[in-house]
């Protein structure tokens, strides 16, 4: 019997934990109206091989929007149904984000949406999203 050849980097591909970056919406959904996701995107919350993150930029959006989103306490809101939710960290902007984002064609207006775009390219991150708009920019997304 001959040895098996093995292409390290495709295995290395293969077996790799996913990391995934909620875009606002989707954190949203996830966490009030899960109805609104999509199939793929409910399977990746479910994923056990995967790693759900969010980003400080999240919690600024939805703070700037929570009466709208008919969240009373954002602070009790992000701590209680937000944090025990993900796997990673809460993702802190960072100077090598803010210089992506400048690097990005202004495909979208939102400075909240274009900064996710950044992180998630980064952090080498997949962006669960159903924005038309973020899917445009070269950055891996799933809807």
């Amino acid at each position: 019997m001959g040895a098996e050849e093995i292409d390290i980097e495709d295995d290395a591909r293969r077996h790799a934990i996913k990391a995934y970056l909620l875009d606002t919406c989707t954190l949203l959904w996830a966490t009030n109206k899960p109805e609104h996701l999509s199939g793929a995107a409910r399977a990746i919350l479910r994923e056990p091989n995967g790693m759900i993150a969010v980003s400080v930029l999240n919690y600024w959006e939805i703070a700037n929007k929570a009466e709208k989103h008919g969240i009373a306490d954002i602070g009790e809101w992000w701590e209680h149904r937000v944090i025990p939710f993900v796997d990673l960290e809460t993702i802190q902007v960072r100077e090598e984000h803010v210089t992506d984002m400048l690097r990005l064609p202004k495909h979208h207006k939102d400075p909240f949406d274009r900064m996710l775009i950044a992180q998630a390219r980064v952090e080498s991150m997949i962006l669960v999203t159903p924005d038309k708009y973020i899917r445009a920019y070269d950055v891996r997304t799933v809807w």
